[in-house]
């Protein structure tokens, strides 16, 4: 075995600049997997962290699964109607039904760390000749703050002003951006269909995900059923878990319970998720792209090293190594260069991602930050020496196969000819 190892690392050395070209190969397809994981995980975490923080893991809405029967569907068997040629909207005002009773009894379950009532609505804001179209949620301000802790995202104000009265209202910083709002401002809010009513900027808040800073305005339950002509009505009641993993399940649970649709964080941010998956699918084709070219590299110089030591290799399988013996030096030769080259890529790898957490880097797309959002996970430096070494010794098997079926006999009475 030793004789085998002092005959690979002999061969590397007498090909150092081939073998570096080759290491060096490897190196950058293992430094391309921890960078792009590095920034692409780091993103991710980031947009579900603060997405969990101000929303709520599941939402029990008030629509009623199968829609409401009237009387006489209930009174009559079998359909009634084939079809209904230009179906005019119900005017009846949705609800959840027996709200109260429901909140207390999902806080009861033990997978439920809190719950409570909502009502929601489209909404115009206006200040001078500024107008803008917001999500209008009305929340009882302490019940929600255990539900989504929006107060350590105040940046000006503070959360529990809303529950001082009922002129107040907490803007997300886009909304108070765009209308050119500050605190302690007067602005005209009006539903459609509805009379205007003067609220005052009682809190800035910014979660850094730009679709909900820019979009979504809270006020007093109260004032949000008065503006959206939704007196007494709890229009959604939404749930935080202990575990946000167990959703989708939960979810499940509770359209059964309820009749009413209920929805899961993953249900409703599924465009995000789905783009999410499309990234780390175009990721990973990338890495395989660049791991497939150092491994054709590694194939390119073991072959030539394979026919320029034919001479060579049949005089030590002559002198009694075997088959096995001459497969298993050019595999330690594919093993060392693999081993060599993902060790040096995780490496700098890993110093470019430390660089990069300290760059500058404004981004306001779907998750609102300075600098390059970067997770660092051992598991991206074990991954990446792992598949170094499948594409080293992947390489090298094809060579190293037809250096062992050399025929001592046949070469040497070739060069003896």
């Amino acid at each position: 075995m030793r004789l085998i190892v002092f005959i690979a690392l002999r061969q590397l050395w007498s090909r150092r600049l081939l073998n570096g070209i080759a290491v060096l190969g490897v190196a950058l397809g293992v430094l391309v997997l921890v960078w792009m994981n590095a920034i692409l995980e780091g993103f991710q975490m980031k947009f579900k962290g603060e997405l969990l923080k101000v929303s709520p893991h599941v939402t029990l809405f008030d629509k009623e699964l199968g829609g409401p029967r009237t009387l006489l569907e209930q009174l009559v068997p079998g359909a009634l109607a084939a079809s209904v040629a230009h179906d005019q909207p119900s005017d009846r005002v949705t609800r959840v039904k027996r709200p109260r009773e429901w909140i207390r009894a999902l806080e009861a379950m033990p997978e439920v760390a809190a719950a409570c009532g909502t009502v929601a609505g489209q909404a115009l804001v206006s200040r001078g000749t500024q107008d803008l179209g917001i999500d209008l949620r009305g929340v009882v301000p302490e019940e929600q703050e255990r539900c989504t802790p929006l107060s350590s995202y105040v940046l000006q104000g503070s959360w529990s002003a809303l529950s001082a009265g009922n002129d107040a209202i907490a803007l997300g910083s886009g909304i108070a951006d765009a209308v050119g709002a500050r605190l302690g401002d007067r602005l005209r809010v009006v539903a459609p269909g509805g009379r205007p009513v003067s609220l005052r900027v009682a809190a800035i808040y910014e979660a850094g995900i730009p679709a909900v800073d820019k979009t979504r305005a809270y006020v007093a339950l109260s004032t949000a059923q008065s503006i959206l002509r939704r007196p007494d009505v709890i229009g959604r009641i939404e749930i935080r878990l202990r575990d946000p993993s167990g959703a989708v399940e939960f979810a499940r649970t509770l359209r059964a319970m309820t009749g009413n649709e209920a929805l899961s964080w993953q249900e409703l941010s599924a465009n995000f998720l789905s783009l999410f998956d499309l990234q780390r699918m175009i990721v990973r084709m990338v890495i395989a792209a660049i791991l497939t070219v150092s491994g054709f590299g590694i194939l390119a110089i073991q072959i030539m090293i394979v026919l320029q030591k034919t001479r060579d290799i049949a005089i030590l399988r002559s002198m009694g190594l075997r088959r096995a013996d001459i497969l298993l030096g050019f595999l330690l030769q594919g093993f060392i260069i693999a081993i060599v080259g993902g060790v040096i890529g995780d490496l700098a790898g890993w110093r470019l991602t430390e660089f990069l957490v300290h760059v500058p880097f404004k981004s306001e797309g779907m998750v609102k930050s300075t600098h390059y959002l970067i997770h660092q996970d051992p598991l991206f430096y074990l991954w990446g020496v792992l598949f170094a070494l499948v594409v080293g010794m992947v390489a090298s098997f094809i060579p190293a196969w037809r250096g062992s079926r050399v025929e001592p006999v046949e070469v040497l009475r070739g060069q003896l000819g």
